[in-house]
């Protein structure tokens, strides 16, 4: 598999949008974007899918009539091609698998970190989805799938399904991710949640609220420690920032790794040559 051309996918969606009645644009969405998924899930409803991507940034489907000129602007930046250029770089120095990536735009007014997001992307076992804006530089794109693309090696290395893993490769797989952006791309392009707190504070909360939950497994139950959640005194995107600081601080102590070798170290490795104590 490679780089799925989702923008013939995007053009018919937008034709068979044009002239139809309001209650047709969700079920149109999912048969022409959602349906043709079931090759590489075919356990999922497409329906259930179309939900799942909404999660992640896919566009509502009400606004199709903006579709087209944002899938011809992200064609005359070629980014399916540079996406395809990376896939193809990356997979040879990481030795990683062949997966789909599915790009498609992303939702308008999606949040984060109190603006409009201009990119996001989910990672599976089986393939990867890159939800982008019109706006983003060639670099920004590279970082982006480079991140999502090493935890789709990093899954399928670790063999456990979601409802098995445990807290500490959550930490890990979103540590390496990033970590692989600053290794490739350098510090510019790291996400803003890589420094977010000093040092002493994530330590603290580390010791506090994480090593007691490391072997906490499902990855529904380790959402409010990756992104916060007030009520358990984690503040935002805690879980994100010590997993890159994790990683971060192993390879300070213990690197330079060679290619891949880094990336196929284990949670528990990572953590305890780390500069986090990994004893309460």
């Amino acid at each position: 598999m490679s780089v799925i051309q989702t923008q013939k996918w995007l053009y018919e969606f937008v034709n068979q949008c044009s002239g139809k009645s309001m209650v047709d644009f969700a079920t149109i969405q999912c048969e022409t974007l959602c349906n043709p998924l079931k090759k590489v899930f075919p356990k999922v409803h497409p329906q259930a899918m179309q939900n799942e991507l909404f999660i992640h940034g896919l566009f509502g489907p009400f606004e199709w009539y903006k579709i087209e000129a944002v899938v011809k602007e992200l064609e005359k930046q070629n980014v399916w091609k540079i996406v395809e250029k990376e896939f193809q770089y990356l997979k040879n120095i990481w030795n990683g698998p062949d997966v789909p990536i599915y790009i498609f735009p992303i939702k308008k007014g999606m949040l984060g970190f109190g603006k409009n997001l201009r990119k996001n992307g989910v990672a599976y076992k089986e393939a990867v989805f890159l939800f982008l804006s019109t706006d983003l530089s060639k670099e920004e794109v590279k970082a982006m799938f480079a991140h999502e693309y090493n935890h789709v090696c990093r899954i399928n290395l670790i063999k456990l399904a979601p409802e098995r893993t445990p807290l500490k490769d959550s930490l890990i797989i979103e540590g390496l991710g990033e970590y692989a952006v600053k290794e490739l791309y350098g510090e510019k392009l790291l996400a803003p949640w890589t420094n977010l707190y000093p040092f002493d504070q994530a330590v603290d909360i580390w010791k506090r609220h994480f090593l007691p939950s490391l072997n906490m497994k499902g990855l529904n139950n380790h959402h409010p420690f990756l992104y916060g959640q007030k009520s358990r005194h984690l503040p935002k995107w805690i879980g994100y920032h010590i997993g890159y600081q994790i990683v971060n601080t192993y390879q300070e102590k213990n690197g330079p790794f060679k290619n891949n070798e880094l990336y196929k170290k284990s949670a528990d490795t990572l953590i305890a040559g780390s500069k986090f104590p990994n004893k309460e």
